[in-house]
């Protein structure tokens, strides 16, 4: 018979994260050591990645950037466009860059075959402070938990070389390290495919991850189909551990061409969904109380990158952040807003 499963508290994991700096040590690498932005150049045809739908098709070209005398240096890698929605909704596209084997090598990539770059949508200050809002979230995850993908601003020079015509955009983006630079690093391993059900999944990580994606307003993400999550197996830890990825259809970022699925109960990405499992109590109010340790560091954060934004677009990150702590310290709005609409799971057994 089916019942009603609430996933029990992890606390060997809670006792685990105390120690994070020595459980989790990174690797540390030249590309990510450095909160300075990289300067980038990157010279493609946008007509052929935009036209191009296959996931393994790359295309060739050279990504310039400033050697350790300040001269400019080069790197040869393969590019792809990411991202359907943006592909057709964007001007720039998301992409994939591919450094071939033994290419990185005294670079500054040295170590990274595999990176995201994140790109503006469309030219203009606007679209820089939505990519800069992004960057500001992977950076809030990095307070919610020791296994996150790493991040790096660059200021890039992106030429678009069509037959005979080109032409130049300097743009504001971010870097973002792959996934199994992520494992290598947690002497992990990475979950590729399937189905990943909840119970399987390390529920103090898991109920962070909820709650960091209702403080950012985010419901474009699926644990279980793996939807801007990646999974990784860590040594001597039973569960898979969460990883999210990809929040410009986050509140938090508030996208203008960010719209939720219509099969969810709200109009607007700004409006908040708890999309969370429905967990121990105990464990929940643990999550609850880690939060309202860290307001101050997430703050802080937000503070540290105040100047990639005008000041009233900076006002409306902070108070979109003070709203959710202010549902945290509500009990009432805590449990309506984020206990009454979490979602219960079902597991096959007897009870």
């Amino acid at each position: 018979m089916k019942g009603i499963y609430r996933i029990s508290s992890g606390f060997a994991f809670i006792l685990m994260l105390s120690f994070a700096s020595s459980l989790f040590g990174r690797q540390k690498d030249i590309l990510f050591e450095d909160e300075e932005p990289l300067q980038l150049e990157l010279t493609t045809q946008f007509k052929s990645l935009k036209g191009s739908e296959s996931d393994t098709v790359y295309f060739p070209t050279f990504l310039k950037y400033k050697n350790e005398s300040g001269a400019t240096d080069s790197v040869p890698v393969n590019v792809r466009a990411r991202g359907n929605s943006r592909r057709a909704q964007c001007f720039f596209m998301p992409l994939w860059l591919k450094i071939p084997k033994g290419n990185s090598k005294n670079t500054p990539f040295q170590g990274n075959r595999s990176l995201k770059l994140v790109l503006p949508c469309q030219e203009g200050q606007e679209y820089r402070e939505l990519v800069a809002k992004e960057f500001m979230a992977y950076k809030l995850y990095e307070v919610v938990s020791p296994v996150h993908f790493r991040t790096r601003k660059v200021n890039l020079t992106l030429t678009d070389q069509q037959n005979k015509r080109k032409r130049t955009y300097n743009l504001s983006a971010f870097v973002i390290e792959d996934v199994d630079e992520v494992a290598k690093n947690h002497d992990a391993k990475k979950i590729n495919s399937g189905i990943i059900f909840p119970h399987l999944i390390n529920d103090t990580l898991a109920m962070k991850q909820d709650f960091f994606s209702f403080m950012i307003g985010n419901t474009d993400w699926s644990n279980t189909t793996q939807h801007n999550v990646r999974m990784l197996d860590l040594k001597n830890e039973e569960k898979h551990i969460p990883v999210p990825y990809d929040f410009d259809y986050s509140g938090f970022v508030n996208a203008p061409y960010a719209v939720p699925y219509d099969y969810l109960p709200i109009k607007s990405v700004t409006e908040r969904l708890y999309r969370g499992v429905c967990r121990d109590a105990e464990l929940t109010q643990w999550v609850k109380n880690e939060f309202l340790e860290k307001e101050d560091q997430f703050f802080l954060t937000l503070e540290q990158y105040k100047t990639e934004l005008s000041e009233p677009e900076f006002q409306k990150a902070k108070v979109y952040l003070l709203d959710f702590f202010q549902i945290l310290k509500s009990e009432e709005a805590f449990q309506s807003q984020m206990i009454s609409t979490c979602q219960e799971y079902q597991v096959g057994g007897s009870e």
